[in-house]
């Protein structure tokens, strides 16, 4: 191989003519594997030893991605195999004139002579065409790709650098830019993205081995968006801390992986790596302009304001609103989706572009330190703007108990907790109407939580959604729903006596200011009397539920949903009083409804298939029930995953269903771990981890005397 240092003339303004063009293989770190990119590494090579394309391979990613790594990597295959380059070309392109010093040397390598000015690049490529040997030519650090253009243009073909007709040689450029229309046809994009967990985590150990344990650098991995270059900065700093004598150690400095986590996300500044992507985000921002997105700073600062999570752009981002706000004017869709197109060209965000409906809305992601860097300019207002527009949406406005709903709450649930956060502080200045619009919104996604099972997340967020809403003035109607949806919460979490007390206080308080039958006070009502169906207190819970069906039907029909709801409660009633053939008959009349009027995926109809199987065991059909139930508990899996309550509810009746049918061994087996999942989800005080815990105790029991 020959790697030269060469004089040249008219380099364009470098001053010391001595330029290299020799690999910078100090920068690989030979003790260290290449994490993660061996995939990448081996196509590259493939290319070459299949003879090489003709093509410019491109390796684009943000700064600090690891694209120099990548192409060093590649070096050193090609040089160690078969094939090996016999000419060898890095050409570093951070400085514009550095770079036209260095393709010259290039030009003079290959034989190139004196030409007219303008006349380099094409004698250079003449050359190379025709070159009998192996070559291969590295730029590395093209920031902007105007550099490459030279006397003709990059993208036409006729610049600095532009596709060939050698079979033997191959051309890798380094850049920021993905963009495939600045490349051109004569080039194949490779995307040098972030690292998964894993290999992340991989890179924090080789670095620093003794800065904790596996789990905590993959945490510390994922905050760092997985970007090589602050994985090695995180990295040093905690083995350099470490290593140091504990006496000149300041106080309270992170000395493991757990410790700089903490103090990245409290502190930010003076130890977050961000700064080494920064003067990279301000490049691009300029290279956005350049194509003539002005409101790329804009937006991603409005990205930045958000939770971090992905974030659903086509409800959230809606460019009627941003439009109006300070920064974002003559926002258009148009220019909304080229901005995000572009920002993910330059990997600055992973944007989703196309999914199935059913797995939620399309969500656009920007990455951790890129967040860092534009929170400074927080848009906050912007956010809770947006999410107001957001919630009169009507696909917004569904309820999250609707489970078309649910993959849309699951987008927006991190950014409305996120705003019910700032609205809590008194360091964000919202006014009093910001702070309304996060409340609405906090209190919607803790139902969305509630109903998935969530109780004490849900729990938590909507103690502070009611402290919000208290200290905006709002009465005991005003938060009426938010203190239905703490008690049905409640119930779900066993503290019966506390959702015992609000359901009454939300009943007498909105039928005394709205009337008996209004809407909240009628479901109140019958939250009421289900919890004390499930205290036993059954005539009680039966003059309340007959109440509130004669009401739902007279208002919308005998199979309006609220209507069947009580008639489903009034049902578990008749089967608890052992009324078990107008049991039997009323669930099979309301299974038949349920499924006409909701479908039969819907989890009110699945509640009451899941109550029917439960009769069939306990009037002695278990074979039955046994097949009813399996039905019930697939059915639960697919809305609610294996720890819901009211799956693992579904669970524990096959359990008892098993014991009847005599498998005894089986039945324990289940309840086991129902009663371990309970337990890890609900608590150990909770009605059903209780149940388990007694009912294993007993069949144990039964089983040791029988032996």
């Amino acid at each position: 191989m020959n790697i030269a240092q060469v004089v040249v003339g008219d380099t364009g303004g470098v001053d010391e003519g001595l330029v290299t063009l020799a690999a910078p293989v100090g920068e690989r770190d030979w003790r260290v594997p290449l994490r993660g990119r061996e995939a990448l590494v081996g196509k590259l090579v493939g290319v070459w030893d299949q003879g090489a394309d003709g093509l410019v391979h491109v390796l684009h990613g943000m700064s600090g991605c690891g694209k120099t790594a990548v192409a060093l990597e590649l070096l050193v295959r090609v040089q160690g195999g078969g094939q090996a380059a016999e000419r060898v070309w890095w050409v570093d392109a951070r400085h514009a004139a550095g770079f036209v010093a260095r393709m010259r040397a290039v030009a003079r390598q290959v034989g190139v002579q004196e030409v007219r000015a303008g006349g380099v690049a094409d004698a250079l490529w003449e050359r190379l065409g025709g070159a009998g040997y192996r070559w291969l030519l590295v730029v590395d650090g093209v920031d902007d790709v105007s550099l490459l253009d030279g006397p003709g243009g990059m993208a036409a073909g006729t610049g600095w650098i532009r596709p060939h007709r050698c079979g033997l040689g191959m051309v890798v450029v380094t850049s920021g830019c993905g963009m495939g229309r600045l490349w051109g046809g004569g080039a194949v994009l490779h995307a040098v993205g972030p690292l998964s967990a894993e290999d992340a985590a991989g890179v924090l150990l080789d670095h620093a081995g003794g800065g904790g344990t596996r789990v905590q650098a993959r945490a510390l991995a994922r905050r760092l968006g997985g970007l090589p270059l602050a994985l090695r900065i995180a990295a040093s700093y905690v083995s350099e801390v470490a290593g140091m004598p504990e006496a000149l150690r300041n106080g309270g400095v992170p000395t493991d992986f757990a410790a700089f986590q903490a103090a990245l996300d409290e502190y930010g500044a003076g130890v977050n790596p961000a700064g080494a992507v920064a003067e990279t985000w301000r490049m691009s921002v300029e290279l956005l302009h350049r194509q003539g997105l002005v409101h790329a700073q804009y937006v991603v600062a409005v990205l930045a304001a958000f939770a971090p999570a992905p974030i659903p752009y086509t409800v959230l981002l809606q460019p009627a609103v941003l439009a109006v706000l300070p920064g974002g004017e003559g926002l258009d869709g148009t220019t909304v989706w080229r901005t995000l197109r572009e920002l993910a060209a330059l990997q600055l965000v992973d944007l989703d572009v196309s999914a199935p409906a059913d797995e939620g809305p399309l969500c656009v992601s920007l990455h951790p330190l890129i967040r860092d860097i534009a929170r400074a300019g927080t848009q906050s207002g912007a956010v809770v703007a947006l999410m107001e527009q957001a919630l009169r949406l009507p696909e917004v406005r569904r309820s999250p108990q609707d489970p078309e709903s649910w993959p849309l709450w699951r987008a927006l649930v991190p950014h409305c907790l996120d705003l019910l956060r700032w609205a809590r502080s008194e360091a964000v200045g919202f006014s009093r109407a910001e702070r309304t619009v996060c409340a609405e919104a906090a209190e919607r996604a803790a139902l969305f939580l509630q109903v998935q099972g969530m109780y004490r997340q849900a729990h938590e967020s909507l103690e502070d959604v009611l402290a919000l809403r208290a200290a905006l003035g709002a009465d005991e109607v005003a938060t009426a729903s938010t203190r239905h949806t703490l008690a049905v919460t409640l119930h779900s979490l066993g503290k019966w006596d506390a959702a015992q007390e609000l359901y009454e206080q939300v009943w007498h308080a909105v039928a005394a200011r709205e009337g008996s039958t209004h809407p909240r006070a009628l479901a109140a009502r019958h939250e009421l009397g289900r919890l004390l169906v499930d205290r036993g207190q059954l005539a009680e819970a039966q003059g309340h539920l007959q109440v509130v069906r004669e009401a739902r039907e007279a208002t919308g029909g005998a199979e309006h949903p609220d209507a069947l709801n009580a008639r489903h409660e009034l049902a578990r009633v008749l089967h608890l009083l052992e009324q078990w053939p107008q049991a039997c008959s009323e669930y099979e009349a309301l299974l038949a409804a349920q499924r006409r009027v909701l479908g039969a995926g819907h989890p009110r109809t699945v509640t009451a298939w899941h109550n029917y199987a439960c009769l069939l065991q306990d009037m002695g059909q278990p074979q039955e029930a046994r097949t009813q139930c399996a039905g019930v508990l697939k059915a639960r899996q697919t809305l609610h995953g294996d720890d819901h309550l009211s799956t693992l509810n579904t669970k524990f009746l096959m359990a008892v269903i098993l014991w009847a049918l005599d498998r005894q061994q089986q039945a324990r087996q289940a309840l086991a771990e129902v009663e371990a999942r309970s337990r890890r989800q609900l608590g150990d005080a909770h009605p059903l981890t209780l149940l388990c815990e007694e009912r294993l105790q007993r069949w144990v029991a039964v089983s040791a005397s029988d032996c």
